[in-house]
């Protein structure tokens, strides 16, 4: 029961109607909340920590742009989502976006992100980002904008089910068509060549399922188009690592009821990737609406973009987090390594085939949602 009552939640967090449309404006950083309380299955209190947000969780050097608009949220669910702000179960600055059920455009929908200066930089390469089932595209402004402002353009797809790869096709068909538009602020601006998908919770099993894709059948959309790393933001059961191809970076969290971090993210996701490298982290505190908080308390707001650094970009500093013999995952508080948390201690089966102490038979036993990566990722 208590379990339904949590899904319940993150269900109705998603739902409201809205009315006053406009253009949408960056959003402030809001302060971590100071509270002495723990996080759990639903509330975050804890600021985001650690090495990679240490350095990545502050907006990068350009402004941001966009085609998207978003509305004020109002009636019975957006009220509920105000109450919940208010509760700081969700980010309190979350606006809606105008695509149905929020207003009453199109479901399926498209919005480009990009950096304000875009004339004056080189081609610019693309994030594909779908969100979670039910979703508003306005919950991801935080992390899409912090992106964003890093050097990328990044396109959110939505159709408010979002369970399907078809939605990352919907968003480079966008991308596409803004490269080729000659009125578009994109124009022959795109690098169609380094393109990375993420998605959270159903968004991310899109992210997962496109990249096992063969580049034959993701061409057809375009010649010019490769895709070239993924990162899945808790990823549900709906996809499988089985024929990934590119490079990917798992991300889960310790709370996450819908998508436990032992579970599907691990076992049928990033264990079964074997055809391309692969890493998997686990942060603490999180839980599944983690990814849609401000980036005060958002934990995957530094390793995302340490990792489209490293990826897109080949940044020296950012590859540290991902390749090396101790690279700097290994090193961060807040990811789960290999002697945290209880599930690391078991009583052996067989005590004659360990030393006694004089204390309980107990071995330590690698931490199953530690950092971890696979061997063609050790090659790297």
């Amino acid at each position: 029961m208590k379990y339904l009552s949590i899904i319940f939640i993150h269900l109705m967090i998603f739902f409201s109607s809205c009315d006053k449309k406009e253009i949408i404006e960056p959003t402030e950083i809001t302060e971590s909340i100071n509270n002495n309380s723990k996080s759990g299955l639903i509330t975050k209190f804890e600021p985001a920590f650690g090495l990679a947000n240490s350095i990545y969780s502050k907006p990068g050097p350009h402004q941001v742009s966009t085609t998207g608009t978003r509305l004020d949220c109002s009636g019975l669910a957006g009220t509920l989502q105000k109450i919940l702000g208010a509760l700081n179960f969700v980010d309190p600055g979350v606006r809606c976006s105008p695509s149905f059920p929020y207003g009453f455009e199109d479901s399926r929908v498209t919005e480009v992100f990009y950096p304000s200066n875009i004339q004056s930089l080189d081609k610019v390469p693309v994030i594909s980002f779908v969100g979670g089932l039910l979703s508003n595209q306005g919950n991801y402004d935080a992390l899409i904008r912090l992106w964003t402002s890093y050097g990328f353009i990044v396109v959110n797809s939505n159709n408010f089910i979002n369970f399907s790869p078809s939605l990352h096709v919907t968003g480079l068909l966008e991308i596409v068509t803004q490269n080729s538009d000659p009125q578009s602020p994109l124009y022959n601006k795109i690098d169609l060549s380094k393109i990375l998908v993420s998605g959270h919770s159903a968004g991310g099993s899109g992210a997962i399922l496109i990249t096992s894709k063969t580049e034959k059948i993701i061409q057809s959309i375009d010649p010019a188009i490769k895709i070239i790393g993924s990162f899945p933001l808790q990823a549900s059961f709906a996809a499988s690592g089985n024929n990934v191809n590119i490079p990917t970076l798992i991300l889960t969290g310790q709370y996450d009821v819908l998508v436990p971090p032992t579970t599907f993210p691990l076992k049928n996701q990033y264990q079964k990737i074997t055809n391309a490298p692969a890493w998997y982290i686990s942060t603490k505190n999180s839980n599944h609406l983690t990814p849609t908080l401000e980036l005060a308390r958002n934990d995957y707001a530094g390793i995302s973009v340490a990792w489209i650094l490293f990826v897109a970009k080949k940044d020296t500093e950012a590859s540290k987090f991902f390749v090396g013999s101790n690279y700097k995952s290994l090193e961060d508080p807040a990811f789960f390594q290999a002697g945290d948390l209880p599930l690391a201690v078991y009583r052996p089966s067989k005590p004659l085939e360990f030393l006694k102490t004089g204390e309980p038979f107990v071995l330590l036993k690698p931490n199953p949602t530690r950092v971890q990566r696979n061997k063609l990722a050790d090659k790297l």
